[in-house]
């Protein structure tokens, strides 16, 4: 059972539990991270599976999306995600024909666009939705280790001070459920390869090894980036919740991927009316 989590409520309609944060509603944001429950893929059943179309087939994901938007509501809005690489490519939003066309590679969107919903899918990764209070620009993107490394949500800051103008100072972000240091063991090379990029890699580790290995802390390290790209930390919200620990409520790649079925994808998504 999921207790004292601030700033963030488990809400539910019908059969589609989703997590919402409330600052991010407060300021007129629809924001919601999904959980497994209420859908029609069978991974196992009834699971709300968002985004594996390479083992699910498209009709599910499809009436999946439909069933989570629906129980936020937003039924009537653009959904815009991308095909996600791993990567650290930065994709705007300009106009409604950009949000209309088919998905492009990368691992952040950007927009500044009413009735758009940008949807970042996850199995573990950090989900990470971000809104400029002001202009009402919106924000997702993908941080695995991978993205992490490379600064993926420093560059999704960056993309929304050329595109729309945004000052840093007036974004609040929100840190959905990923996979804590808790749970998440890297080898040498990978805190090699931090090192080499981040200074404060040492506040990311613990649980360190004889062989090289530890635990890595992707939500902080992603915080540390947010704030030196000039947010304020008291407009970081954190959910604390790891997809392995509560995998009974979210998809998880690395507590799943030795099951006999494929693992699903749970979404995050951000938008706002008008």
């Amino acid at each position: 059972m999921i207790r004292n989590m601030q700033s963030f409520q488990l809400r539910t309609n019908g059969e589609i539990e989703s997590l919402i944060c409330l600052p991010l509603e407060d300021l007129c944001f629809t924001n919601a991270f999904s959980t497994r429950g209420g859908g029609v893929s069978p991974l196992p059943a009834a699971s709300l599976n968002l985004g594996n179309f390479s083992e699910d087939s498209r009709e599910n994901i499809l009436e999946n999306r439909h069933r989570f938007l629906t129980g936020l509501g937003v039924a009537d809005m653009t959904l815009v995600t991308a095909r996600q690489i791993h990567s650290t490519l930065v994709q705007s939003i300009i106009d409604h024909e950009d949000a209309l066309s088919e998905p492009r590679e990368g691992d952040a969107l950007a927009t500044g666009l009413p009735q758009t919903l940008l949807g970042v899918q996850t199995a573990d990764c950090l989900p990470i939705l971000l809104a400029d209070r002001q202009s009402g620009a919106v924000a997702v993107a993908h941080a695995g280790w991978r993205g992490t490394l490379g600064g993926i949500v420093s560059r999704t800051v960056e993309t929304m001070q050329q595109c729309f103008q945004t000052n840093p100072s007036e974004i609040v972000a929100a840190l959905g459920p990923a996979i804590g240091s808790c749970c998440f063991e890297v080898g040498p090379e990978v805190i090699a390869a931090f090192r080499q990029q981040w200074d404060f890699t040492d506040r990311l580790l613990s649980h360190s090894q004889p062989d090289g290995k530890g635990h890595l802390d992707i939500n902080l390290a992603n915080r540390l980036q947010l704030l030196a790209a000039g947010l304020r930390d008291e407009a970081i919200f954190d959910c604390k919740l790891c997809t392995v620990c509560h995998n009974d409520l979210f998809f998880s790649y690395r507590r799943e991927k030795g099951s006999i079925r494929p693992v699903g994808r749970s979404m995050g998504v951000i938008g706002r009316a008008a």
